[in-house]
């Protein structure tokens, strides 16, 4: 009997369900990042084909004529890296619930005024580094530039999933007839 409660009380310390969602939620953004990575790696000439095979495609799909590619770019940019906040929110909201011992709500110091807001904190911190590194490694690429606009660029898809995040969390609470936890 005693055996039993130890167990139960570890299932509550520990959540398997959170812990399997990490994992997943992990591996995908690493996949997602290594992806980001690969595309970076392409010389201008792939870069600027692949981006023309892409614009070919819209094209014949809305029967329009655009050649520039520019737009094409820049919302490629701002969509990879919107993609990486949602999978990198995810994947530190879902470590951050594993358990209850460890997670922020037990942090003796608390900086930010709640668990969200400290997902979407780290999430961006995360996001902006990426969007900074993949730049960089950019300069090391045949034909290919690190720019500070493309960082900016990438900024929009990163902040704009954060508010709309932001925005969600707050209409689920209120929908649940919650508030939200905040630590003072």
């Amino acid at each position: 009997m005693l055996d039993k409660l130890r167990e139960q009380k570890q299932e509550r310390e520990i959540s398997a369900r959170f812990v399997v969602l990490a994992v997943i939620f992990w591996i995908l953004t690493v996949s997602w990042i290594v992806v980001i990575f690969q595309l970076s790696s392409d010389t201008a000439e792939e870069s600027s084909e692949f981006s023309h095979t892409i614009l070919d495609y819209i094209n014949e799909l809305f029967s329009t004529n655009i050649q520039d590619d520019s737009i094409l770019r820049m919302v490629g940019h701002s969509a990879e890296y919107a993609l990486l906040t949602l999978l990198s929110f995810l994947a530190l909201s879902s470590t951050n619930k594993i358990s209850s011992k460890t997670s922020y709500a037990e942090s003796p110091v608390k900086l930010l005024r709640s668990d969200n807001e400290m997902n979407i904190i780290f999430t961006l911190w995360f996001t902006v580094l990426n969007a900074i590194f993949d730049e960089y490694h950019q300069l090391f690429v045949i034909g290919r530039d690190g720019s500070i606009i493309d960082v900016l660029i990438d900024l929009i898809g990163i902040v704009l999933v954060l508010v709309i995040i932001r925005i969600a969390f707050s209409i689920y609470i209120r929908t649940k007839g919650r508030t939200e936890i905040v630590y003072t």
